[in-house]
């Protein structure tokens, strides 16, 4: 199997850096989302839904969801959303099984990690909890995987170029393009047999290392547009 995943990764990345013309390059929004989570000087998940926190933590992940182009289209966000829906989901994400999930990495999907089985429920059961939060808004799998990859890091953001990719590089892997536990196992199990060394890339203000399930989703995005 070849692909390289790091010319198309950092093709992406440098897309995505300010250059004269286009200063605030859209795309940068999923480093401001994902450096407000993941700063190190949080100690516990619950500090981002504090009585204090949690609007900040809402209009974060709905300007990242806006800017990523889920407030168009069917998903109906737009007309059927505020943001106490916003608040909703990061209670959702923050609280019962998301802190749990978000404590692991694409290496606990790999097929033989212990608790695999365990860990693909895990991320079932977080992905399904999200369709309760409001019925007249479209749960699509790139709805509910774009905020995980938002938040998490650690699972791609299932769009049409990421899919269009993945069924022409691997096409005998029809799980790879499925929002669940065995989705991400695929992923994973690609990773390691690509057996390339993953190319360090970090967020440009607090030096946060991207996520190697980061990485496959800008190079996947990346080849699947070309296509």
């Amino acid at each position: 199997m070849t692909f390289d995943v790091n010319s198309y990764a950092k093709a992406y990345y440098d897309n995505i850096q300010p250059s004269p013309g286009n200063d605030y390059p859209r795309l940068k929004a999923w480093e401001f989302l994902y450096e407000y989570i993941w700063d190190e000087s949080r100690t516990e998940w619950a500090n981002l839904i504090s009585e204090d926190q949690v609007e900040t933590t809402a209009l974060h992940i709905g300007f990242y969801l806006a800017n990523w182009g889920m407030f168009r289209g069917s998903s109906g966000l737009l007309q059927n959303s505020n943001l106490d829906l916003m608040k909703a989901l990061a209670k959702l994400i923050f609280q019962g099984q998301g802190p749990e999930l978000l404590e692991l990495s694409l290496d606990d999907f790999v097929s033989g990690a212990p608790r695999m089985a365990y860990n693909q429920q895990l991320l079932d059961s977080v992905l399904g909890s999200m369709e309760s939060l409001a019925l007249n808004v479209s749960w699509t799998n790139t709805l509910k995987t774009k905020i995980l990859m938002g938040i998490w890091g650690e699972c791609p953001a299932l769009d049409r170029f990421y899919i269009a990719a993945c069924r022409d590089l691997f096409p005998r892997r029809p799980y790879i393009t499925c929002a669940s536990g065995k989705g991400l196992t695929a992923l994973a199990d690609v990773v390691r047999e690509l057996n390339t060394p993953s190319i360090y890339l970090e967020t440009g203000r607090l030096r946060l290392q991207y996520p190697t399930a980061r990485i496959m989703d800008m190079a996947l995005f990346q080849y699947g547009l070309k296509l």
